[in-house]
């Protein structure tokens, strides 16, 4: 099952993709940053291509939330999921990172079991001095890792 816009809300897209809500948004955007910073963009759209590649490998169960409704066992999906919650913790501490897991649940990518079970392994990160609050580009590196770790799911299978 190919990636498909219809099934997603519009305004998560729009949010996802980083043009905030229309046009508006997306000029305001660039004239704050002339140069549209050209390393995150390129980024943005390796993330993109590899979501719409991996979701294809997905099946019929790809497009349908939650995302990821258990943990997986196997090697891929535990280093996957290490990666993605030091990611995390590095970047917004063990408190944002909560609350992220939670956001996730509630939009959908996660169950919320998943949630509780990932927050259970939060303190095993070591967390920065300097932590931040999480930018978009950072909900979606989170969105790839979801669609990574299910992937690893089948290909178990």
């Amino acid at each position: 099952m190919s990636l498909d816009p219809r099934r997603y809300d519009v305004r998560e897209l729009r949010r996802l993709a980083g043009t905030g809500d229309g046009a508006e948004t997306a000029s305001r955007e660039r004239r704050r940053r002339p140069d549209g910073n050209q390393a995150e963009r390129a980024a943005r759209s390796a993330a993109f291509r590899e979501l719409v590649q991996r979701q294809r490998g997905l099946g019929e169960a790809g497009g349908e939330r939650p995302y990821l409704r258990t943990i997986p066992a196997g090697a891929d999906a535990e280093r996957e999921i290490a990666d993605w919650l030091g990611y995390l913790v590095d970047a917004g501490g063990h408190l944002r990172s909560r609350d992220a897991l939670s956001y996730y649940a509630d939009i959908g990518w996660i169950t919320p079991a998943v949630a509780a079970a990932l927050k259970r392994r939060l303190p095993g990160f070591a967390a920065p001095r300097n932590d931040r609050p999480f930018t978009p580009a950072d909900h979606r590196i989170s969105l790839v890792s979801v669609v990574r770790i299910v992937s690893c799911t089948t290909e178990d299978q």
